[in-house]
């Protein structure tokens, strides 16, 4: 205990905890920002019916989803296999990491979708 609270005093460590700290924040803020675009897209889109908000949401949402794909698949994927592992397992490693990124996908629209109909039950329903 007293080991870690003693490293923590040293500049080197505490720069390396806090890079990977605003990392971290920096993603999670891209989501979070992401899906506020994505849900007043949706918004519009519920309240002004036509082809154009529908449109916006769907291009939005495609561009969200692009932006998951580059963290789960363009980045190290999530390891199934050893690295030396022959041709399947790497093709089956990539399909179960892009399933992730679906599942992820479908998650953060969900959501989305939860908190665009409470926002909009609360402002019809004046």
């Amino acid at each position: 205990m007293w080991n870690r609270i003693e490293r923590l005093t040293d500049q080197n460590v505490r720069h390396a905890i806090g890079l990977r700290f605003e990392a971290f924040v920096d993603e999670a803020f891209q989501v979070v920002r992401w899906s506020a675009i994505v849900g007043l897209a949706q918004f519009l889109a519920a309240r002004y019916p036509g082809l154009l908000f529908d449109l916006l949401y769907w291009v939005l949402g495609a561009l969200l989803f692009g932006y998951l794909a580059s963290r789960f698949l363009l980045r190290p994927e999530i390891r199934i296999f050893p690295d030396d592992a022959a041709r399947w397992q790497r093709l089956v490693q990539s399909a179960v990491n892009f399933l992730l990124c679906v599942v992820a996908f479908l998650a953060v629209l969900w959501g989305i979708a939860a908190v665009t109909d409470g926002i909009a039950q609360y402002r019809f329903a004046r």
